[in-house]
């Protein structure tokens, strides 16, 4: 029962619809959405070939055991290390079990799961669901809050407006627009936790035998809204699977998801590189090369912590001649220019790194920073285009890439360390996250592909 402890926790803001909108939160505290340090620690991108590698220490030391798998329509991958390699083995399959059960639940997707029946009953009844899909919608309600409502999981019905625009080649009305705008809005999503003996009001379940009382977690949305966790759940999903490596026997580990990536402990100095740090280092791939990933803006150093990489690609709306960016305002219904080439995002919780590197698009670099800045724990890393100048007749094109503006967080500095020092730590095995443009892949998660599983806010 202890690993529900942060669960209950969370669940519980989700208790009334009616609740009102949590203050700013300030540096006085640490941000974690329920995690907290409770040894619920961050994760590395491994980019493996699937399959097992176990790396042994020497007698009676930690082993290390490496794993790669297919799923959420992207690779996973999990290192972990034990004090054997029977520990590791049992810790690394509780892992994937603890995968499969989450994506059973939050994958929209999925037929059966309890986003997809959410959607389905729209407007109709609450639906009953697990534990694990209030927490995360609180997660992602908490998320919504701190930025304002640039992240807005239920923003599907703003992306289809655009889409349908494009394809008529003509713009939404006003009274379109706020139509769609007012369908969208965490606000509008009903989580309700309590006791009881019968289902409540019409959500399909058994009763409780003889009697007995049962916790019972619904959730609805309104007739017209889309619920869809992509822009959160790859996050969350890597923190609860890390949670199942610790209570399983490893001692220090790692969990990526494509972009997502939460790493915890430290490594044994006899399975760390030779003379290196034990803290996992975790490369940001530069994002003038997109296809190239041994190209690395920076590397950081990262103890109970996770790390996500957005990027952000201009994929515009042409309608009339006229082109709009892929970029949707949740809170307006309306296109927002950005040139952001990549946001990264440090946070204890990996919910709240992939919330948050998800929001950047929307929030733009001087308001992404100013979120940044009032939550304890988080920092990032804005990485800007910087504007090409208008190009003189008979000028020959500036060659080579394009040159970043690049922003800081008061404290991401203080992590970073030259990514051509992990060489010495087997950079063949640690490389970063690539750039994909396929949804549902997420991996430096695109926000050019949001209407698919991987994002909520673009399209």
């Amino acid at each position: 029962m202890g690993e529900c402890e942060r669960d209950r926790r969370r669940a519980t803001r989700a208790r009334s619809v009616s609740a009102p909108t949590a203050p700013p939160v300030k540096r006085a505290r640490r941000v974690s959405l329920g995690y907290a340090r409770d040894r619920l620690r961050p994760a590395a991108l491994i980019a493996l070939a699937a399959g097992t590698l176990l790396l042994a220490g020497c007698g009676g030391e930690p082993v290390e055991l490496v794993e790669t798998r297919a799923a959420m329509s992207t690779e996973i991958t999990v290192r972990v290390i034990a004090p054997d390699e029977a520990t590791a083995r049992t810790s690394i399959e509780a892992a994937w079990r603890e995968m499969e059960e989450c994506t059973l639940r939050l994958d929209r997707w999925t037929e059966v799961s309890d986003v997809a029946k959410i959607n389905e009953a729209a407007g109709k009844f609450h639906i009953n669901v697990d534990p694990l899909t209030t927490t995360c919608l609180a997660a992602a309600k908490e998320v919504w809050e701190e930025t304002d409502g640039a992240f807005d999981p239920t923003v599907g019905p703003l992306l289809s407006l655009w889409k349908e625009a494009q394809q008529r080649n003509r713009a939404p009305t006003d009274a379109e627009l706020a139509d769609a705008c007012s369908r969208v809005g965490m606000d509008k999503v009903e989580m309700l936790i309590g006791v009881a003996q019968r289902p409540l009001g019409n959500s399909p379940g058994p009763a409780a035998p003889d009697g007995m009382e049962r916790t019972v977690h619904t959730v609805g949305i309104h007739q017209g809204m889309e619920l869809n966790l992509g822009g959160i759940a790859k996050g969350y999903i890597a923190g609860r699977m890390a949670r199942r490596l610790e209570q399983y026997g490893a001692i220090a580990g790692l969990v990526a998801a494509a972009g997502d990536v939460y790493a915890f402990g430290r490594r044994p100095a006899s399975l760390a590189p030779k003379g290196g740090d034990t803290r996992w280092g975790v490369a940001v791939q530069d994002p003038r090369y997109p296809d190239d990933r041994s190209r690395h803006y920076t590397a950081v150093r990262l103890e109970d912590q996770a790390i996500d990489t957005s990027g952000h690609y201009y994929r515009g709306y042409e309608i009339q001649g006229k082109t709009y960016s892929h970029i949707i305002d949740p809170r307006t219904g309306r296109p927002v220019d950005t040139r952001l080439a990549s946001a990264t995002v440090v946070a204890y919780d990996p919910a709240v790194s992939d919330g948050l590197a998800t929001a950047m698009a929307v929030l733009g670099v001087e308001k992404g920073l100013k979120v940044v800045e009032s939550l304890e724990g988080v920092e990032c890393l804005l990485l800007e285009w910087a504007p090409v100048p208008a190009s003189v007749e008979g000028e020959e094109e500036t060659q080579g890439p394009r040159p970043l503006i690049v922003h800081r967080s008061s404290g991401f500095a203080a992590m970073e360390f030259d990514p051509a020092h992990l060489a010495g730590e087997g950079a063949a095995e640690e490389e970063p996250p690539a750039v994909e443009d396929e949804p549902p892949t997420v991996e430096h998660e695109s926000a050019a592909e949001a209407a698919g599983p991987s994002d909520g806010n673009t399209n």
